[in-house]
């Protein structure tokens, strides 16, 4: 009974939540603020907000909101195709425009006339002819460096006039007719070369591990908490357990004749509400004015506040989500 309820419930909320919505649910679910998103995900907190909203019109274009909506939706570990799906959906499709030709201006040279034909096989033989001459150009210099490198090398195996002259001078001090000179020979032997110093191998930083790695025991610790928050309650008029009646002298009352989402705060920052409201089902909440109010299926919501009805039509977006903060003052309904 209790699983075909759930699944009954899941449908409900398949049905009524936006891609925005879905995503803003299941951070919820997780106690993720936003900005550990932005963090998480690398975007502002703006835009983080927008895309929670379902703003399209706060949104960039589609194909980088479409790359927000995918790494948003794996940081909480949800369909990333779902939320695709239902953006698509949200978001108005353009018309195909049909491209026709240009038309020519009069005096227009066109590429079929014979002189623009000419003048583009003139351009082709043109830069043919500076190919050729610049591989020419480059085999020729190549030859010639070539031919310089082995004359030097000729050169270089020849031995000098005062090669020869030694020679003859050893010849003849060997034979005596020469008297024997000691000669000293000065040779300045090269210092030797600096060692070089060791090239340190730069230090290689690990990589850094992404943010939205969790361990074991916290996923664990998320899985039991989702459970416990998607689990309704059996009776229509038992206290949520999410349900905080703040210090205050305001009271606030919503009902719903269709499933909806309901997140409301105080005036002292106090979270007073956030979950499902089921079909048919009423709370009332205690705390101080003005109260911060987030609907979502808002037309099937109705709100008092010290027993006074608010209109909240104007309010209600086309995707049927509404955002705002009210109070009373002498039984009149004052917008924040």
């Amino acid at each position: 009974m209790t699983e075909s309820r759930n699944t009954e419930q899941e449908k409900d909320v398949n049905r009524v939540l936006s891609f925005g919505e879905r995503l803003y649910v299941e951070r919820k679910k997780q106690n993720l603020s936003v900005a550990d998103v932005a963090k998480a995900i690398h975007l502002a907190e703006k835009v983080i907000d927008a895309i929670e909203r379902s703003d399209v019109d706060q949104l960039p274009q589609p194909t980088f909101v479409q790359g927000y909506l995918r790494a948003y939706a794996k940081y909480l570990g949800v369909s990333d195709a779902l939320i695709l799906e239902e953006y698509e959906q949200a978001i108005p499709h353009q018309q195909d425009i049909t491209l026709n030709p240009r038309s020519s201006l009069p005096g227009e040279a066109s590429s079929n006339s014979p002189f623009v034909k000419t003048i583009t096989v003139l351009l082709l033989v043109l830069m043919v002819a500076a190919a050729l001459y610049a591989s020419f150009d480059y085999y020729k210099n190549a030859i010639v460096a070539n031919d310089t490198e082995l004359h030097d090398q000729a050169s270089l195996s020849l031995p000098d006039e005062e090669s020869f002259e030694q020679v003859n001078m050893e010849d003849d001090i060997l034979s005596g007719s020469v008297e024997q000179v000691d000669i000293k020979q000065n040779v300045e032997e090269p210092e030797p070369e600096p060692e070089q110093e060791a090239v340190t191998s730069t230090e290689v930083d690990a990589p850094e591990l992404p943010t939205n790695i969790i361990k074991e025991s916290d996923k664990e610790s998320v899985e039991e908490q989702v459970v416990d928050t998607v689990v309704l309650n059996d009776s229509v008029n038992q206290k949520p357990t999410n349900q905080l009646n703040a210090k205050g002298d305001d009271d606030l009352e919503l009902s719903a004749t269709q499933v909806s989402w309901i997140e409301v705060d105080d005036a002292n920052s106090e979270n007073l509400y956030y979950d499902l409201l089921q079909k048919d089902q009423s709370i009332m909440l205690k705390g101080t004015a003005p109260f911060k109010i987030f609907l979502g299926n808002a037309p099937q919501v109705k709100v008092k506040i010290n027993d006074v009805s608010v209109n909240i039509e104007k309010y209600i977006r086309s995707n049927n989500i509404a955002h705002f903060s009210i109070s009373v003052d002498q039984q009149q309904v004052v917008f924040h």
